[in-house]
């Protein structure tokens, strides 16, 4: 079954019992991990414990064909709720699925987890999202649309009406105007915006231009590629720059964490078959044309698993800094040596365009 619209935000609000399997897809790979996670915590509740998540890959049903199948029967240690979730390039996991989806049907296995699907933009001829948009309701097909500006227009008023601010003159359609066509990316930088500008704040065209630089770009500076490109000490150098300079540690891990989730949706379009360029090129906003050269070399040097442990590592890191534990720059500290330093399940040739 496939959900649209309203009904999309009340199933993540609150899940229904009866359905094991929900289908994340679409070109918005952004919202496909943010209602993912959603309904991860919706699922799970307020304190999840500790063995009650498990992430697969294709690269694991390849390996053993049961794996879905044990993962989604296998109960948590405490008895509690739990979750799996796998992330599938096209249609690499349609036929593990597909036998999953069977067994449910007639009941042949007793599912212990929810099964969350995170996928890339699939056609209407796909046997991945076929299969689950025309299956019982033990099934769900969540597509994840691109925002148009009406879609931004209503994002940025609620971050501005949670934190009681407004906007002044045309700061509105000017935000409009630089917001990336992203929700993930899009949410960020109005969280970076409400930071810079304050609770109940009014806020001008001065200070959409001086928090968010255009079109998201202001997540591809050159820390960013410091650190995706493992270069270690140019990264700390400008952080330590940054830092220096008055930058927020939130703001500057927003902008790496920005930078990965573009390196992943372009990952994605190569791995379903497109070219270095052309993955690069459907981006919104593309990659700036001066760093078309470091950001296909990135991609070559980050797998998808990689890129997913990146995003992981980021959302703790930025955890751990709203609970004012530690020092937020030493939490970011931490984070550009471990991204900078990681090294890659999955490295490619120089010469190959496709990846």
């Amino acid at each position: 079954m496939k959900l649209s619209g309203a009904h999309i935000d009340r199933f993540i609000k609150t899940p229904d019992p009866d359905v094991h399997v929900v289908l994340l897809y679409g070109p918005d790979q952004g919202l496909v991990r943010e209602r993912a996670q959603s309904l991860q915590s919706a699922y799970l509740g307020g304190d999840p414990g500790p063995f009650s998540q498990s992430l697969l890959f294709d690269a694991d049903i390849r390996r053993d064909t049961m794996a879905l199948a044990d993962a989604v029967c296998a109960r948590a240690l405490d008895g509690s709720n739990s979750v799996v979730r796998l992330k599938t390039q096209g249609e690499q996991a349609a036929k593990a699925i597909a036998a999953l989806m069977d067994a449910l049907a007639n009941g042949s296995i007793k599912p212990a987890a929810l099964l969350l699907i995170e996928a890339g933009d699939l056609s209407k001829r796909s046997k991945l999202r076929q299969g689950v948009e025309q299956a019982a309701a033990r099934a769900m097909a969540l597509p994840c649309y691109l925002p148009d500006r009406a879609a931004l227009r209503a994002l940025a008023l609620a971050s501005t009406g949670a934190a009681g601010a407004n906007f002044t003159d045309d700061a509105l359609e000017v935000l409009l105007d630089r917001l990336p066509q992203n929700s993930a990316m899009a949410s960020m930088e109005l969280e970076k915006l409400m930071l810079y500008a304050g609770e109940g704040a009014s806020i001008s065209t001065g200070d959409v231009g001086a928090c968010i630089s255009g079109a998201g770009e202001s997540g591809s500076g050159d820390l960013a590629f410091a650190v995706a490109g493992r270069a270690p000490q140019r990264a700390d150098q400008l952080m330590r720059e940054s830092l220096e300079a008055g930058q927020n540690p939130v703001g500057l891990l927003r902008a790496v964490q920005r930078h990965f989730f573009r390196l992943g949706e372009a990952r994605a379009a190569c791995v379903s078959g497109k070219t270095v360029k052309a993955a690069m090129a459907s981006l919104r906003p593309p990659v700036f044309y001066a760093q078309t050269r470091a950001f296909s070399d990135q991609l070559r040097l980050w797998s998808a698993p990689a890129l997913d442990r990146a995003l992981g590592y980021c959302l703790q890191t930025e955890r751990a800094m709203k609970t004012g534990g530690a020092a937020a720059e030493n939490l970011l500290a931490r984070l550009i040596i471990r991204l900078s330093m990681a090294r890659s399940g999955q490295t490619l040739p120089a010469r190959s365009e496709t990846l």
